[in-house]
């Protein structure tokens, strides 16, 4: 049977919109409750429960079936060639950052408090399709806002159904740069350059948003300057799956920080720092400017 990528696309955004909903839904103030361990081997919380019972009884209804990796459940082998690697909420932190409310004031007709998705509006519900070891499809959303970018590998990139495309930028002189935070002396040493040069920089949280806005034009280049992984640092394959088709498709290029291609890999342990930028002379001024600094000598390249 040949796979409809075009079908495909309108289940996997409609997934996102069932995420959403549910956590319009959920009880705001328990969204930063810690409920569990993920299969990565980090804290659950109740709004990462929430997202992902919602993905998973939403692309269990995908026709044809797919086996699922997810960040808190891990895998779920269903037999079939295709498997949903799935972030429910990228930036769970930033979708915790929730308003405390102490009364109710006057709201307009129709609009009441529990119809808004608060939190600080930047996290993503993020799927990328994997065929046989090849991604083939990807959705992120916004699950603030609703925007959906989806892609099919070739392309096109589309936004809101719209078709988009990355910049031309090529000099870090005219970049917007999102950054990772840095957690170690080395990486704020090896990000300052970019910090000084870059035309304007941004730390938003969330990795599947900041590659999604690479491929539509609006973010130049996403960089992690962290080299070693002591405390988890580096991006997971449910953080870029969906976005790396999108990057393909588009012409703009992902790699590790040593410049080599992202593991695609069922591995949620796995963490690589990642480097995005909307053209590959871009992407190479930047891997010259983050190999500057030595490696670290508890670490060294991934």
């Amino acid at each position: 049977m040949t796979l409809d990528l075009d079908a495909l696309l309108v289940d996997l955004a409609a997934c996102g919109r069932h995420v959403r909903a549910a956590i319009v839904r959920a009880e705001q103030a328990r969204l930063a409750d810690v409920v569990g361990m993920g299969a990565d081997g980090f804290a659950t919380s109740f709004v990462d429960r929430v997202a992902e019972e919602a993905a998973l009884a939403a692309l269990e209804a995908i026709e044809p079936r797919m086996n699922v990796l997810s960040e808190e459940v891990g895998f779920i082998d269903r037999g079939s060639a295709l498997t949903a690697i799935v972030d429910p909420v990228d930036a769970t932190n930033n979708a915790t950052a929730v308003p405390s409310f102490v009364e109710h004031a006057p709201v307009r007709p129709g609009l009441a408090v529990g119809d808004h998705v608060h939190g600080f509006p930047y996290y993503a519900f993020s799927v990328g399709v994997l065929d046989d070891q090849r991604l083939v499809a990807g959705c992120v959303m916004n699950l603030a806002t609703g925007h959906v970018f989806t892609a099919t590998a070739g392309g096109p990139v589309l936004l809101d159904g719209y078709t988009v495309r990355p910049s031309a930028v090529e000099t870090l002189g005219q970049a917007r740069v999102a950054l990772i935070r840095p957690e170690t002396p080395l990486a704020w040493r090896t990000m300052a350059p970019i910090m000084v040069d870059a035309r304007r920089v941004r730390i938003t949280g969330c990795s599947a948003l900041d590659l999604s806005l690479i491929a539509c034009g609006t973010l130049d280049a996403l960089v992690n300057p962290n080299r070693v992984s002591p405390a988890g640092h580096g991006e997971k394959i449910v953080d870029y799956a969906g976005a790396l088709v999108m990057l393909e498709a588009a012409g703009a290029v992902l790699t590790a920080f040593d410049g080599t291609p992202v593991p695609v890999t069922l591995d949620l342990t796995r963490r690589s720092p990642i480097v995005g930028a909307a053209t590959p002379t871009l992407h190479a001024e930047i891997l010259d400017i983050l190999h500057r600094e030595p490696w670290d000598e508890i670490g060294g390249p991934y």
